[in-house]
Order: C-alpha cells, then structure tokens, then sequence
C-alpha cells in the first residue's frame, strides 16, 4: 500500500480495466456456471444493504424481517412445514457443512454417507469436522444406489445427503426411497443448492419428492444466487428441527444476541435483500417462465447434439446437458477458442453445458454450429 492514495480517477479506471478482463454472463458464451447475471432488482437491493451484518442482528431489525421473508417464500416452494426454519447463508458449501456439524453434534457419529455425484463440499465439509466418508454407488441413472445405500448404512451413521440436482448432470436423487432407509436412523441432508430453484417450477413424472414432504428429509440447502436471479452470496439452510441449532450455538455475549448459530460471524447481508426483492418480483409465475425458457433452450442443444451423432449421458431433467465424448477436454479447449466456456463431466466422460437464463436460444444456435464443427475436428462425429 502507498503512502499516499492516488486518485478517484485512477482507482476507477483499475476497476474499468478489471471489469473489462473479466466474462460476463450478459454475453450469454458461458455454459460451464451454475451462476448467472442478477436481476436488476436484486443489484439495487444488494447495493443499497452493503453495511448490513446480520451477524449482528440487533442493529438490524429491518434486514432480519426481509430474512424472514425470504425464508418464508422459501419454505412455501419446498412444502414446509410450520415448525421448518433456518437462516441464510454464503452459500452451498457452509450450508452443508452446517447440515453436517448439527448432524454429528446432535447424535455424536461419524459416518457421512452420500452418493460418488454429490458436491465436493461434502468432502470438504468430511474433513473440516473430522467424519468418516462412505461413498454409495450411482444406478443407471446416476443417482443414489438405494440398494447400496442399504448395505452400506450402519449404526455409526451421522447422516445421509441426497442431492436435488447434481453438479455434474442435474440428476434428482430418489430421496422419498432413501428417506424409507434412513428415516430414524440418520439425518437426511438434501443438497438442492441448484435444484432448489428448478425444481418447484417444474412438472416431470420423472421426479420423485425430494423436499419436506418426504417425511424424514431433516434438512435441505438452497441456493439463491443460481437460479434463484439474486446476488452473490444467497443460500438457504432449512431445518425440520430449528431446535438442533442448539447442539452448535455458542456464547456471544457482546452481541446483540447471546447465542450464536451459524459459521460464520460476521455475515455479508446485502444478498439477503437482494434475494427478497427478486422473490418478490418474479412470484412463481415468473420463476416458471425462466425454467421454461431455460429448458426450451436446453432441449434444443441436447436435439442439435443428438442430430449430429452425439449420445447424452442422460435425458436432461433439468437444464444442464452432458454430451457424452471421449476426450471432453479437448472439446471444452476447442470451443474456448471459439468464445465458448463450458465445462466436463467425470462421471460419466462428457461436455457438461448449464444453461442459465442468460443464455438465449439465438446464442445456443451459434453454439450448435461450433459444436459440430469441433466435434468434426476432433473425430467425435463424422464429417456432416
């Protein structure tokens, strides 16, 4: 740091410069993000609450009561419950690892078991609290194994996560037929981080209840800041027992509140009305379009691959297509080079592609040309 600051100008141009090197989602040429451009009224929420900590909460009894909205909004789209509450959070991955701390400090076990697709930060979270992994296989479908499941479940169990929405390829777990297994002999973590924005908004046989209508489901993460249209970072974590809070609260006596319950201290708050304000402005109605739109596009890049020779790993559900490849890191390199940022898929080998809002059908169109051309080149298809 200099001495002496330097201009307004200066510092503005640095950021222009910044700005300018990064990807915006506005230009609709990334496919590999689970994230998207805000809502115009969620960038004016969040930037009218930057000083808000609801860490703190006392000083702010106004952005606690736009949390309490937004909970409920919340909870009304995953069949909540009355007694259902919970608090927001920075993100997925402190959602989870939230899930796991209550889980291990309520019934003091160890074992994590969780199916090989779910998000790294279950992994992470194994870590940080000192647990023990127990991976469950995938069926066909790649989802949970319920008959591994089974064999697997011991009396160590801390807890199960299901996920409503892989990472990899947007695949609902059957959580209702894993709910059966585990209900009074673990917790039930559903991860619906991209699910949970998806899901309420969209009708297909194909998905089994996933939220607190299946009965032993204990606790499920959402984020907002994916399909949800708010800013970073806005996530959910919903408990069917807010009680179990309890078994991680700590004194914080010169707080406003003499129990603290959530990981972090001091929580950066402006999503928190960024996220209200969206939900309040799109109402079902609206988020039911941006999953209609989204999956109009999906469908029709999932078409143009199968037209061009190209299998999918699955019948998407929800608007993420995995193109099955040999060598997906050579297309996704290949299509960089085109403009394009996508991503690959591991389980199985494939393009992954996310379709958010951002992307417009007139976009996926100049993908699908790219697409051919560079799965000619690299010999996944045949010459057209």
């Amino acid at each position: 740091m200099r001495t002496a600051g330097i201009s307004r100008a200066r510092i503005l141009q640095d950021l222009d410069d910044a700005w300018e090197e990064d990807l915006h989602f506005r230009d609709g040429r990334i496919l590999g993000s689970m994230c998207t451009e805000p809502a115009a009224i969620a960038r004016r929420a969040h930037a009218k609450f930057l000083e808000v900590n609801l860490g703190n909460p006392g000083y702010y009894p106004g952005s606690r009561r736009l949390e309490r909205g937004v909970l409920s909004m919340i909870k009304s789209m995953l069949h909540a419950g009355r007694g259902v509450d919970g608090f927001m959070v920075s993100g997925g991955t402190e959602a989870n690892l939230t899930a796991l701390w209550i889980a291990r400090n309520t019934n003091r076990r160890k074992e994590v078991l969780f199916p090989s697709s779910a998000h790294f930060s279950i992994r992470k979270a194994i870590d940080l609290l000192d647990l023990k992994p127990v991976e469950v296989e995938l069926d066909e479908e790649f989802r949970m194994d319920v008959a591994d499941l089974k064999k697997k479940l011991s009396r160590n169990a801390a807890a199960v996560v299901a996920v409503a929405g892989t990472t990899e390829l947007g695949q609902v777990d059957p959580i209702d037929a894993v709910a059966n297994v585990t209900r009074g002999r673990a917790f039930l973590h559903v991860d619906a981080a991209f699910g949970g924005f998806v899901l309420p908004f969209l009708k297909d046989k194909r998905v089994p209840p996933w939220d607190f209508r299946v009965p032993g489901v204990t606790s499920v993460a959402v984020d907002g800041h994916k399909m949800g249209l708010a800013s970073i970072p806005s996530s959910a974590l919903l408990l069917r027992e807010p009680s179990h809070l309890g078994r991680i609260a700590h004194e914080s006596p010169y707080l406003t509140r003499l129990k603290h319950t959530s990981l972090l201290g001091t929580r950066g708050s402006a999503a928190v009305a960024a996220t209200y304000a969206v939900m309040r402005s799109m109402g079902r109605d609206g988020y039911r379009q941006v999953v209609a739109r989204c999956l109009r596009v999906t469908r029709f890049i999932a078409a143009e691959a199968q037209g061009m020779g190209l299998a999918l790993a699955v019948d998407p559900i929800m608007n993420i297509v995995a193109i099955r490849m040999r060598h997906p890191e050579r297309a996704v390199e290949a299509l960089e080079k085109r403009g394009w940022r996508t991503s690959v898929a591991r389980h199985p080998s494939a393009l992954r592609l996310v379709v958010m809002p951002h992307v417009s059908l007139a976009r996926a169109k100049e993908f699908a040309r790219d697409l051919r051309a560079v799965s000619e080149r690299l010999g996944e298809v045949p010459p057209g």
